[in-house]
């Protein structure tokens, strides 16, 4: 068979839960009958779960709750486990042989009336009831889940050449095991079955597996059919897809989010056009011209994401392992984006925008590229349109509003009725002033502190309305390249009798040399932060009020190292 026209297998896997089975691992727990989520407790209860164990997803806990939907859905649970055991006859009251058995297993006291025993072990709250169920809450190690993930691509590595490893994700991969078949004299499950076993020895964490002949169809067979299947004795769920059976298994499946690639907005958008399933979307794309439904009316809906969603309605994915290591984006850019822990004025905001340019450009000089172009966009709270009932809980809201109920704009309250902007909702439904953005063009490629900052700063001046509070900052540097090549392709003009050559050389000459002397502190600060770390060196506005730098030096992807 022609090397080119042969069917691909290719080979997609997930490990379950992988930042709650990383934290069960190193506390000798078994992540399928550990009650356990990974989330920071120091911040709000409003924070978002980074990973939910599979044991406490048992009882309805989705894998990215916010703490607060666990410690609700928990009481929830612990009322429902209460009322079945007084409607037995059950009377709480341990005996003395009891509590030494339960001091020998990790067995707590119940903080709940109605309870003897509180436990995060699945297996003790089945067998006993009168135990009020409780879980582990484990601030996010991020250092530790990058260790756990290297070791895990180390093991797969040892099965297949990194050229035929996409990895998608720090806990997913996909594989292209086409040509492994026939050396290891394996099927695609039985090889995919080995990888896993030995992931599951060396790390004590399983994974679910898609198997599929393109990457769609292995990345469904994994999101849809793997994980509502059911597990074998080690917890693993594998899954396989071809066109055929894809067809057969998945064209009524509902709910269309499910599938990859589309998520509510284009559901919203097919049901309003009568389309619920990816069947119907492969329907509508065979209609006639003089046909309601057909391929122009999807192409209408979604532009030319409709080739995609028409391809993957059918199962078609003609993009291989190898195409996505020969692609080169046309354009390459480099951003710090931030989610404030509470709402910040003006005048704080614009502290955190300098210290993110700062860090931007530093990491800019650190990987020798330029940028001719900054895009900063700011997000607004929702405090701004709401009450302060609606939009905080704790002190959240203190942080923002001092003590008479007026925040540090300059005598206006917390909510701003008096904002006449353009209003949009966000992703939970609620209405929130519309992002400011714009862009700043600097007219040259560079990597100059004081440069992009100056025009940052404009720029920042230009599009923030000083009135509201912000929550989420972004800044980006665009059309970035590499120093070498800017210096290469350097730009010449064409010479006139009215300019003064000489005057412009000598202004040039004494702008390069404060940018040698400023490239050379920039590789000084680099230098001392790869060798002390990075909060080694600071500048001034490090220090102060609302500056997070500090603790942000100290977080990998927003979240404790």
């Amino acid at each position: 068979m022609d090397k080119h026209n042969e069917e691909h297998i290719y080979v997609a896997i997930d490990l379950k839960s992988f930042y709650a089975s990383v934290e069960c691992r190193e506390r000798g727990k078994d992540a399928l009958t550990t009650n356990l989520v990974v989330a920071d407790p120091t911040r709000t209860e409003k924070t978002i779960c980074l990973a939910v164990s599979p044991a406490l997803k048992a009882y309805g806990i989705p894998g990215r709750a916010r703490l607060f939907e666990v410690v609700q859905r928990v009481k929830e649970v612990n009322k429902l486990r209460l009322s079945k055991l007084m409607a037995s006859g059950y009377s709480a009251g341990a005996s003395d042989e009891r509590k030494k058995y339960a001091t020998e297993n990790d067995i707590t006291e119940s903080t709940m009336a109605g309870f003897d025993y509180a436990s995060y072990n699945a297996n003790l709250l089945d067998a006993h009831p009168e135990y009020e169920l409780t879980y582990i809450v484990a601030p996010p190690r991020m250092a530790l889940y990058m260790d756990y993930s290297t070791r895990i691509y180390n093991i797969y590595l040892k099965y297949i050449a990194p050229e035929d490893i996409s990895v998608y994700s720090i806990d997913e991969v996909f594989m292209d095991v086409t040509h492994y078949l026939r050396t290891y004299h394996m099927t695609a499950r039985e090889l995919a079955s080995k990888m896993i076993d030995d992931v599951l020895k060396d790390t004590g964490i399983t994974a679910t597996c898609g198997i599929g002949t393109n990457l769609y169809l292995c990345k469904i067979a994994m999101d849809i059919m793997a994980k509502h299947a059911m597990p074998d004795e080690r917890g693993v769920r594998i899954a396989e897809l071809n066109e055929n059976s894809y067809r057969r298994k998945l064209w009524d499946h509902r709910p269309i989010t499910d599938f990859w690639r589309v998520g509510a907005g284009y559901a919203k958008k097919l049901e309003a056009a009568g389309m619920y399933t990816m069947g119907d979307v492969a329907r509508c794309s065979t209609g006639g011209p003089n046909d309601f439904y057909n391929e122009e009316k999807l192409y209408k809906m979604f532009g030319i994401n409709a080739e995609l969603l028409i391809d993957h309605a059918w199962g078609y994915e003609p993009v291989t392992i190898a195409d996505i290591k020969a692609y080169r984006p046309q354009t390459n850019s480099i951003s710090s984006g931030q989610v404030l822990q509470e709402p910040y004025d003006y005048e704080k905001t614009k502290l955190i925008v300098r210290e993110m340019t700062d860090l931007l450009v530093l990491d800019l000089v650190d990987k020798r590229l330029v940028t001719d172009q900054i895009v900063l966009t700011i997000g607004y709270d929702i405090a701004n349109l709401s009450n302060k009932a609606d939009s905080f809980s704790g002190n959240n809201y203190d942080h923002a509003v001092n003590n008479k109920g007026r925040d540090s704009i300059g005598g206006k309250k917390g909510t701003n009725r008096d904002y006449t902007g353009e209003i949009t909702i966000d992703r939970y439904g609620r209405k929130v002033p519309k992002h400011a953005h714009g862009t700043a063009n600097l007219g040259r490629y560079t990597s100059s502190t004081r440069i992009i900052m100056d025009a940052v700063m404009e720029l920042y001046d230009r599009i923030i309305d000083p009135s509201l509070l912000t929550r989420r900052i972004t800044v980006v540097a665009n059309r970035v390249c590499d120093e070498s090549k800017v210096q290469e392709s350097e730009q010449f003009e064409q010479l006139d009798l009215f300019t003064d050559y000489q005057a412009r050389a000598k202004e040039k000459q004494k702008e390069d040399e404060a940018l040698s002397r400023e490239r050379k502190l920039q590789e000084a600060m680099i230098s001392v932060k790869k060798k002390y770390g990075k909060n080694a060196m600071l500048k001034g506005m490090n220090l102060e009020e609302g500056a997070t730098t500090i603790s942000r030096n100290n977080q990998i992807g927003g979240h404790k190292a």
